[in-house]
Protein backbone atom coordinates (compact mmCIF):
# COMPACT_ATOMS: atom_id res chain seq x y z
CA UNK A 1 0.00 0.00 0.00
CA UNK A 2 1.37 3.23 -0.84
CA UNK A 3 1.05 6.22 1.57
CA UNK A 4 0.73 9.94 0.25
CA UNK A 5 1.26 13.08 1.98
CA UNK A 6 -2.47 15.00 1.49
CA UNK A 7 -2.29 18.76 0.41
CA UNK A 8 -4.10 19.71 3.54
CA UNK A 9 -1.12 17.84 5.52
CA UNK A 10 1.36 19.99 3.92
CA UNK A 11 -0.20 22.90 4.55
CA UNK A 12 -0.61 22.50 8.53
CA UNK A 13 2.89 22.37 8.50
CA UNK A 14 3.28 25.32 11.16
CA UNK A 15 6.83 27.53 9.80
CA UNK A 16 8.38 30.53 11.39
CA UNK A 17 8.53 31.77 14.59
CA UNK A 18 4.99 32.63 17.35
CA UNK A 19 3.64 35.70 17.85
CA UNK A 20 3.19 36.12 21.97
CA UNK A 21 0.93 38.57 23.65
CA UNK A 22 0.15 39.18 27.44
CA UNK A 23 -3.62 39.66 28.06
CA UNK A 24 -4.44 39.28 24.03
CA UNK A 25 -8.04 40.92 23.39
CA UNK A 26 -8.45 42.82 26.30
CA UNK A 27 -7.28 46.54 26.85
CA UNK A 28 -4.30 45.86 28.61
CA UNK A 29 -2.97 43.60 25.81
CA UNK A 30 0.64 43.27 25.16
CA UNK A 31 3.24 41.92 22.74
CA UNK A 32 5.85 40.12 24.49
CA UNK A 33 8.96 40.94 22.53
CA UNK A 34 11.60 40.71 21.11
CA UNK A 35 12.25 36.90 21.74
CA UNK A 36 14.69 34.35 20.86
CA UNK A 37 14.22 30.30 20.33
CA UNK A 38 10.39 30.38 19.50
CA UNK A 39 7.90 29.42 22.15
CA UNK A 40 7.11 26.84 23.55
CA UNK A 41 3.49 25.35 24.29
CA UNK A 42 2.84 21.84 26.95
CA UNK A 43 0.13 20.35 28.33
CA UNK A 44 0.98 17.33 31.32
CA UNK A 45 -1.67 15.43 32.76
CA UNK A 46 -1.45 12.47 35.46
CA UNK A 47 -3.42 9.45 34.04
CA UNK A 48 -4.75 7.28 36.49
CA UNK A 49 -6.50 3.36 35.79
CA UNK A 50 -9.36 2.33 37.76
CA UNK A 51 -8.12 -1.06 38.46
CA UNK A 52 -10.63 -4.13 39.63
CA UNK A 53 -9.75 -7.69 40.63
CA UNK A 54 -9.03 -9.67 37.83
CA UNK A 55 -7.82 -6.97 35.64
CA UNK A 56 -5.30 -7.94 32.82
CA UNK A 57 -3.87 -4.43 32.44
CA UNK A 58 -5.01 -1.14 31.16
CA UNK A 59 -8.38 -1.68 30.24
CA UNK A 60 -10.57 0.18 28.19
CA UNK A 61 -13.02 2.84 29.53
CA UNK A 62 -11.67 2.73 32.99
CA UNK A 63 -9.00 5.44 32.69
CA UNK A 64 -9.56 8.81 34.39
CA UNK A 65 -7.53 12.00 34.35
CA UNK A 66 -6.61 12.90 37.77
CA UNK A 67 -5.39 16.15 37.04
CA UNK A 68 -4.01 18.41 33.58
CA UNK A 69 -1.94 21.39 33.52
CA UNK A 70 -0.42 24.04 30.83
CA UNK A 71 2.14 26.29 30.59
CA UNK A 72 3.89 28.47 27.49
CA UNK A 73 7.53 28.98 27.47
CA UNK A 74 9.49 31.90 25.83
CA UNK A 75 12.91 33.29 25.86
CA UNK A 76 12.63 37.20 25.64
CA UNK A 77 15.53 39.80 25.15
CA UNK A 78 13.14 43.04 27.00
CA UNK A 79 15.15 43.16 29.97
CA UNK A 80 12.31 45.95 31.30
CA UNK A 81 11.26 46.24 35.00
CA UNK A 82 7.33 45.09 33.34
CA UNK A 83 9.36 41.85 32.39
CA UNK A 84 10.77 41.18 36.15
CA UNK A 85 7.05 41.75 37.79
CA UNK A 86 6.16 38.92 35.47
CA UNK A 87 9.01 37.10 36.66
CA UNK A 88 8.56 37.57 40.63
CA UNK A 89 5.13 37.71 41.44
CA UNK A 90 4.08 39.46 44.96
CA UNK A 91 7.08 41.58 44.76
CA UNK A 92 6.09 45.05 46.37
CA UNK A 93 5.97 47.07 42.96
CA UNK A 94 6.09 50.65 43.01
CA UNK A 95 4.99 52.62 39.74
CA UNK A 96 5.47 56.12 38.33
CA UNK A 97 3.05 58.21 39.41
CA UNK A 98 2.98 60.89 36.62
CA UNK A 99 0.39 58.76 34.54
CA UNK A 100 2.37 56.64 32.88
CA UNK A 101 2.04 53.99 35.32
CA UNK A 102 5.19 52.74 34.10
CA UNK A 103 7.41 50.21 37.15
CA UNK A 104 10.12 52.34 38.71
CA UNK A 105 10.96 49.78 41.98
CA UNK A 106 10.73 45.94 42.44
CA UNK A 107 11.43 44.67 46.02
CA UNK A 108 11.41 41.49 47.74
CA UNK A 109 7.93 41.58 49.97
CA UNK A 110 7.05 39.16 52.66
CA UNK A 111 6.04 35.25 52.20
CA UNK A 112 2.78 34.35 51.76
CA UNK A 113 -0.56 34.17 49.28
CA UNK A 114 0.05 36.04 45.40
CA UNK A 115 -3.12 38.05 45.25
CA UNK A 116 -5.44 37.14 42.36
CA UNK A 117 -4.58 40.48 40.26
CA UNK A 118 -1.17 39.22 39.74
CA UNK A 119 -2.56 36.45 37.85
CA UNK A 120 -2.43 37.24 34.29
CA UNK A 121 -6.09 37.04 32.01
CA UNK A 122 -4.33 35.10 28.84
CA UNK A 123 -0.96 34.20 27.81
CA UNK A 124 -1.67 33.88 23.63
CA UNK A 125 0.68 32.18 21.13
CA UNK A 126 -0.09 32.75 17.26
CA UNK A 127 1.47 30.16 14.82
CA UNK A 128 1.40 30.42 11.42
CA UNK A 129 1.39 27.43 9.12
CA UNK A 130 2.00 27.27 5.52
CA UNK A 131 -1.77 26.67 4.08
CA UNK A 132 -1.90 31.17 5.35
CA UNK A 133 -3.59 29.85 8.57
CA UNK A 134 -2.50 30.75 12.11
CA UNK A 135 -2.97 27.78 15.13
CA UNK A 136 -3.64 29.86 18.15
CA UNK A 137 -2.95 28.47 21.52
CA UNK A 138 -4.43 30.51 24.57
CA UNK A 139 -3.39 29.87 28.73
CA UNK A 140 -5.39 31.68 31.44
CA UNK A 141 -4.50 32.53 34.83
CA UNK A 142 -1.41 32.37 33.88
CA UNK A 143 1.35 32.85 36.17
CA UNK A 144 5.16 32.60 36.03
CA UNK A 145 6.51 30.46 39.08
CA UNK A 146 10.08 29.86 38.08
CA UNK A 147 11.65 32.66 39.64
CA UNK A 148 14.42 35.13 38.20
CA UNK A 149 17.36 34.25 37.04
CA UNK A 150 18.93 37.25 34.74
CA UNK A 151 22.79 36.97 33.60
CA UNK A 152 24.50 40.65 32.35
CA UNK A 153 27.22 38.86 29.91
CA UNK A 154 30.11 40.73 27.32
CA UNK A 155 28.92 40.66 23.92
CA UNK A 156 25.82 38.41 24.46
CA UNK A 157 22.31 39.37 25.19
CA UNK A 158 20.65 38.64 28.34
CA UNK A 159 17.82 35.95 27.89
CA UNK A 160 14.99 35.83 30.73
CA UNK A 161 13.37 32.73 30.19
CA UNK A 162 9.13 33.29 30.53
CA UNK A 163 7.78 30.16 31.85
CA UNK A 164 3.48 31.12 32.51
CA UNK A 165 1.80 28.52 34.03
CA UNK A 166 -2.22 28.44 33.53
CA UNK A 167 -4.13 27.90 36.48
CA UNK A 168 -7.75 26.15 37.18
CA UNK A 169 -10.09 28.35 39.01
CA UNK A 170 -11.55 27.54 42.79
CA UNK A 171 -14.94 28.96 41.85
CA UNK A 172 -16.19 26.24 39.47
CA UNK A 173 -19.11 28.69 38.41
CA UNK A 174 -16.36 31.00 36.66
CA UNK A 175 -15.44 27.93 34.68
CA UNK A 176 -12.59 29.04 32.38
CA UNK A 177 -10.76 26.68 30.27
CA UNK A 178 -7.36 26.12 31.02
CA UNK A 179 -5.85 26.31 27.71
CA UNK A 180 -7.88 26.66 24.51
CA UNK A 181 -6.47 25.37 20.85
CA UNK A 182 -7.93 26.59 17.41
CA UNK A 183 -7.56 27.58 13.86
CA UNK A 184 -7.74 31.39 12.76
CA UNK A 185 -7.70 33.01 9.40
CA UNK A 186 -5.88 35.76 10.22
CA UNK A 187 -4.46 37.79 13.82
CA UNK A 188 -6.37 41.06 14.57
CA UNK A 189 -4.28 42.85 17.23
CA UNK A 190 -2.99 46.85 16.79
CA UNK A 191 0.42 47.80 17.94
CA UNK A 192 1.40 51.05 19.79
CA UNK A 193 3.16 53.38 17.68
CA UNK A 194 6.71 54.83 18.52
Amino acid sequence: MESKITKEQIENIQLDHGILFKNYGLETQELIAPVRGGTNFKVERTYRNIEFDGARGKTKGLKTIDDENASLTVKTLNASLETFADKLPGAKITRDSSGTNKITKIEATNIGIISEDEYIENITVFAQKIGGEYVKITITNALDENGLDFSAVQKAEGEIELVYSAHHEYDSTKKKALYTIENIDEISYELEEA
